[in-house]
């Protein structure tokens, strides 16, 4: 279980990026509406966004290179 600690971190890094961005999302766009702001505000949002894509993105490539490596480990 050891190998697959930072896919536990990254996994958990994306999800509370993933919420925040909903969250804030929702809440940024009614006041964006209300108070007529600036839709830069939103731009922190985007980012969250990103950040969990990057997350999740990274978790894919290191699930499948450790099974590379582990299958590298069984063959000899």
């Amino acid at each position: 279980m050891n190998v697959y600690i930072w896919l536990y971190i990254l996994g958990a890094c994306g999800i509370v990026s993933l919420g925040l961005f909903l969250y804030s999302l929702n809440r940024d766009n009614i006041l964006v509406k209300k108070l007529k702001l600036k839709k830069k505000k939103i731009l922190v949002n985007w980012l969250l966004l990103v950040i969990s894509i990057v997350c999740f993105s990274m978790m894919i490539y290191l699930f499948i290179y450790i099974q590379n490596q582990l299958n590298l480990f069984e063959l000899n």
